[in-house]
């Protein structure tokens, strides 16, 4: 509430720092009349003193702009803070960031979309607002100046005479802008597209370049350097030729606001030319007049003098409002969705169907429970899709039918097969996701151990791409460690001891069995090593319905560890 109500005081703050600046345009504008009719009639004390006038309020108007620009910044910065963490929250919350992957390219880089356009729609749309505030402000100011001085003006074009129509300085400036501005639009519209496009091909451009740094060991063994470099090429070709589009539309609309811009700096000269030859008027109102009418004229054309930014602008809200939706939908739970309880003390899943995003079905589970200290371990064929159903357990995969009914207030973590490391000290790193603090060295140092990874115990603040620096079986046996720290109630393990030998998975097993007693593991596996680990068995087999849980099926010998 507090952030809003600073937000709206520089707001305020900021529009009557520009009304004071439209205000002194209008005294320098009356001043102009004054300073040079004095040059004119050759007025030496009156010159002296319009010069200090004229000190005076430009001084008045540096201030203003110095200090305009430094609370557009602040403000730019407490709105793109604000926005951050808006997006950010929303990207984040419940998962969502996953199922927007899921949900394909209805949002892509969604981490350009909140680091860059971000930071472009607050700077755009704050300067774009003063941009239109101030041509309103001068172009209500100044139009009465310029009605008033049109009727100075008195003299005839091809017998008509021009004061007949009040205020016809005015409708001059209407009409010229109104043309420029229709046909800035007609020369710049496809711009809207192509910024759109360009900031999607950088994006996609940055991202490839940032998947070769983080592979590079397996690009190095399989000597892709060369496959990379096509790739990269690929992608930044798109980059290039959107520029060249960008380049030929903002060439046209450059050739053609560059001469309305030229061209009405000398315009109202051109107008009003017959009334000064003709002495009607004197060189400080020609001069007023002109000024007068090149303000009515500018604010009048500002769509055409910013449709670039304008267009740009467009594109930056488009990617925004798109990612708003995308990141909206996949907080919404769809019509056919498996459904998520937390109730009871026992794991149940019934009638669940788990399926692909396009409809396609992977498993069903018509019947499943499994209560609270067992130890059951889940086998079927490679691809058969174990570890989405260990996903719509979790509650992040959607997509299917049925009920998954969890414990209810149960701790319950899930270790997949390749685990996530923070770039962080690797105290961070083994107790993510719990804050900073919530377990004392003594006991980072006991799981380590525990998971053989004494080595590593003298490194917790280190810091370190953990994925990149660890081998596999080191990155899960830390994950492990993550574990015992945690001491979940309930385990689920997606082979998550793959990357290890079957006597380092057999030791790391019974360590997690001992420190762990009272924890309902469910593990992922294939080695038949595991089955002395479990007291139950879950297979997937498929039949002429597809793949299905068969509960209970046969442990194989089993040798109790």
């Amino acid at each position: 509430m507090q952030e809003r109500y600073v937000a709206h005081a520089l707001l305020y703050i900021l529009l009557v720092i520009n009304i004071a600046q439209v205000l002194a345009t209008v005294l320098l504008n009356q001043w102009n009349n004054r300073f040079y009719t004095a040059l004119q009639q050759r007025a030496e004390a009156t010159f002296w003193i319009e010069l200090q006038y004229f000190t005076v309020v430009a001084f008045l108007w540096v201030i203003l702009a110095v200090y305009e620009l430094y609370l557009t910044q602040w403000t730019q910065m407490r709105w793109r803070r604000w926005m951050t963490g808006r997006l950010t929250g929303h990207w984040l919350d419940g998962g969502g960031h996953y199922r927007m992957r899921l949900q394909g390219n209805q949002a892509d880089n969604p981490d350009q979309r909140i680091a860059e356009d971000v930071r472009m729609f607050t700077e755009n749309t704050l300067a774009l607002m003063i941009r239109f505030f101030s041509a309103i402000l001068s172009l209500y100011a100044f139009v009465l100046i310029l009605w008033g001085l049109s009727a100075s003006f008195k003299y005839n074009v091809l017998g008509f005479d021009l004061e007949s129509i009040p205020g016809y300085l005015v409708y001059a400036a209407l009409f010229v802008a109104v043309f420029g501005t229709v046909c800035a639009h007609l020369i710049g519209r496809r711009l809207i597209g192509i910024n759109f496009l360009r900031q999607r091909y950088e994006a996609d451009f940055r991202y490839s370049l940032v998947r070769v740094r983080e592979n590079d060991e397996q690009i190095a063994l399989l000597k892709g350097e060369a496959a990379e470099a096509q790739g990269l090429a690929r992608r930044f070709a798109n980059v290039v030729a959107n520029w060249f589009d960008y380049m030929k539309y903002t060439k046209r609309l450059t050739w053609f606001t560059s001469f309305v811009n030229q061209a009405s700096v000398i315009f109202p000269f051109i107008l009003l030319a017959p009334a000064y030859f003709s002495g009607a008027v004197q060189l400080g109102s020609l001069t007023q007049t002109a000024g007068a009418f090149g303000r009515v004229e500018s604010a009048l054309m500002i769509f055409t003098n910013l449709y670039a930014s304008l267009a740009d602008y467009k594109s930056v809200v488009d990617r925004l409002t798109g990612f708003e939706r995308s990141a909206a939908g996949a907080r919404t739970t769809p019509p056919a969705a498996i459904v998520t309880e937390r109730n009871g003390d026992h794991l149940k899943l019934a009638d669940l169907s788990v399926t692909l995003p396009d409809g396609r079905q992977l498993v069903s589970a018509p019947d499943l429970t499994v209560k609270p200290g067992d130890r059951v371990l889940v086998t079927g064929p490679s691809g058969s899709g174990k570890s989405t159903l260990f996903r719509a357990i979790a509650g992040i995969w959607p997509h299917g039918s049925g009920t998954v009914v969890s414990p209810s207030g149960a701790d319950i973590m899930l270790l997949p097969q390749r685990p996530y490391f923070p770039v962080a000290s690797l105290r961070d790193a083994v107790t993510y996701p719990s804050e900073r603090g919530a377990y004392s060295d003594a006991e980072i140092v006991e799981a380590l151990e525990a998971m053989n990874l004494a080595a590593l115990t003298t490194r917790l603040d280190e810091e370190a791409a953990w994925h990149q620096t660890l081998s596999g079986g080191e990155q899960q046996r830390l994950a492990l460690a993550r574990a015992l720290l945690s001491k979940p109630d309930w385990l689920f393990l997606d082979e998550a001891t793959a990357a290890i030998d079957e006597t380092g998975e057999a030791a790391l097993y019974k360590a997690l069995c001992d420190r762990l007693p009272n924890a309902t593991i469910v593990s992922i596996g294939h080695r038949s090593t595991l089955v002395n680990f479990h007291d139950r068995r879950v297979h997937l087999v498929k039949d002429e319905t597809g793949l299905h849980v068969a509960a209970d099926a046969p442990l194989m010998p089993l040798v109790k560890g």
